[in-house]
Order: structure tokens, then C-alpha cells, then sequence
């Protein structure tokens, strides 16, 4: 196998590129999906249970992490968590795969956070429209923790159908199998 491309998100378009554009697709999908949802069932927005959307606030980037987790469940003894601080304050989840994954497999563990938290936020702003501007934010704020995983997304897409994918401290390798 040799490696026909590496992945380095970081490196590739910088801590502050994806910061600002986090922060903007944080800002479009609120304004969207709240005006959306607000011109669907128009009611009263109330604010009791702020603690519930606090706890969910605090809650919802480790059960995003778990996902990824749990959609990985056959390599599960090959993936190994570790915990960082970003920004002297944000705390960061890694999680490192070990072993080879087939391409579309990590397509699936990345995109599986995504469809799982944001298809039952669309089903709560819709079922609860009270509470609509609470899961409109949770549904922004989401989005823009799925932004990094997208970025890989995008990049694995023009891989060979057949790849597979190996992480590395270097960055996400994609290897292809060689021609002899």
C-alpha cells in the first residue's frame, strides 16, 4: 500500500480559518433554521427549562464524540481517547483509530454524529415549537462542531473507492494498494 494523500485539517487551513468559519456556519444555521421553524409554527417562545438546554449545551459535544465512538464499535479495542485543552480553556476529545478503516467505513463514523443528534433536534424544534429557539441553537451549535468532521468528508470524497484510512500523528493517511 502506498499513500496517496495525507489529511491535516489544521494545517491545511489554519486554527483561525476554521474558527471564523465555525462561528459563521454557527450564525447561518441559527438564523435559518430559527426563521424557518418560527415562520412554520409561529407560538410563543418560553424559557422555563433553561436548565435542560444547559445541560444539553454542555453535554452535546461528548455525545457527538460518543457517536463517532459507537459507530466505530468493531475497532472499539483500537481506538484510544485522550483529553486536551485548546485555547487555555476549551477542552478537546481525540480520538486516534489505531488500525486500518475502509474509506467508506470513516465516511459513516463522520457523518453518523451528524445525522443522528441534528435529525432529533429537527424532530424536537418541530414537536416542541415553544422550545424551538433552544434547539435551534443546539442545531447551530452542532453544525458547527460537524464542521471539521465535513472538511474530512470533502477530502475523503475524492479518494479511490477502495482506500482505506490509517491516522497518524502526521494527519489521516489515505492508502491506496499498489500496483505491481
Amino acid at each position: 500500500m502506498h499513500c496517496w494523500k495525507t489529511i491535516n485539517i489544521k494545517k491545511e487551513y489554519g486554527s483561525t480559518w476554521l474558527t471564523i468559519m465555525a462561528i459563521s456556519l454557527f450564525v447561518i444555521v441559527f438564523s435559518v433554521s430559527f426563521i424557518v421553524f418560527g415562520h412554520i409554527h409561529p407560538s410563543l417562545y418560553r424559557d422555563d427549562y433553561f436548565w435542560i438546554f444547559a445541560v444539553c449545551f454542555v453535554l452535546l459535544y461528548p455525545i457527538h464524540k460518543l457517536l463517532h465512538y459507537f459507530s466505530l464499535f468493531e475497532y472499539r479495542k483500537s481506538v484510544k481517547l485522550r483529553m486536551k485543552i485548546d485555547y487555555k480553556f476549551i477542552p478537546i476529545i481525540k480520538m486516534r483509530i489505531k488500525s486500518i478503516i475502509p474509506k467508506n467505513r470513516y465516511v459513516f463514523t463522520l457523518s453518523a454524529p451528524f445525522i443522528i443528534i441534528n435529525g432529533l433536534l429537527i424532530f424536537l424544534a418541530a414537536t416542541y415549537e415553544q422550545y424551538a429557539h433552544y434547539t435551534c441553537f443546539l442545531l447551530a451549535y452542532h453544525c458547527s462542531i460537524c464542521f471539521i468532521d465535513f472538511l474530512f468528508i470533502k477530502n475523503l470524497m475524492h479518494a479511490p473507492k477502495n482506500a482505506v484510512i490509517e491516522e497518524t500523528p502526521k494527519g489521516c493517511e489515505i492508502l491506496v494498494q499498489s500496483i505491481v
